[in-house]
């Protein structure tokens, strides 16, 4: 129910940006809530969540993801609290 109402308000929000042109900038993604840092690997998720009408939009806006070579993953993090 919440991704509907989130998709009834950023829908036409969308549809007018969309009228003005398909290439969006950095800007344009920030203001429709695709955050600068958003990686293509991301915008396969929007299925999961009923919001597939959201993709072309994430994919105009998206980075790719690195090749897994140059990717650093780690195991594992601590967290400590100071204070």
């Amino acid at each position: 129910m919440a991704a509907e109402v989130f998709l009834l308000w950023l829908l036409p929000f969308l549809n007018a940006i969309a009228a003005y042109g398909a290439d969006f900038s950095s800007e344009a993604c920030r203001e429709i809530g695709f955050s600068s840092n958003l990686l293509c690997s991301s915008c396969d998720l929007l299925g999961q969540f009923s919001l597939n009408q959201l993709d072309p939009y994430c994919r105009q806006c998206c980075q790719e993801d690195a090749q897994l070579e140059t990717k650093k993953l780690y195991p594992g993090a601590v967290l400590e609290v100071c204070g």
